[in-house]
């Protein structure tokens, strides 16, 4: 495996994971920003993968930065024909207000009232239009 890329050897270890007996209905997973060091073409088949695992009884946690990952669990919540066996998806959102640390927790992402991927978004997508028009 030391030839291939990070990304890679992450799907690599999930697959042994799996072979092995080790992740298996009941276990639980907790995958740390998968989109880092992936190509962003294999996002969807990442977030495919979780969604494999979440079926066969594997229980996911995801943190990520990344819009698209977001995203594509979102349109799993979105839109119930892309998620016929009804996976059980939360967004859950940490932060920092009046020097505390928040939590929220919902099923539909567009309920958080705290996300700093979709905050970042908007902003970049402010600065641009303000490039744009010249304000």
């Amino acid at each position: 495996m030391g030839l291939v890329s990070e990304g890679y050897r992450k799907l690599a270890t999930i697959i042994y994971l799996i072979s092995s007996g080790s992740l298996s209905k009941n276990s639980v997973l907790f995958w740390d920003e998968p989109e880092t060091n992936m190509n962003p073409k294999m996002i969807q088949h990442v977030t495919k993968a979780i969604v494999e695992l979440a079926k066969m009884g594997v229980q996911v946690f995801v943190t990520t930065h990344d819009y698209f990952v977001q995203q594509s669990f979102n349109m799993l919540t979105a839109y119930p024909k892309s998620n016929p066996d009804q996976l059980d998806i939360r967004f859950l959102s940490l932060y920092k207000e009046d020097g505390k640390i928040g939590f929220e927790c919902a099923k539909d992402i567009q309920d958080l009232q705290h996300n700093a991927v979709m905050e970042e978004f908007d902003s970049l997508y402010d600065r641009e239009q303000r490039l744009i028009y010249n304000d």
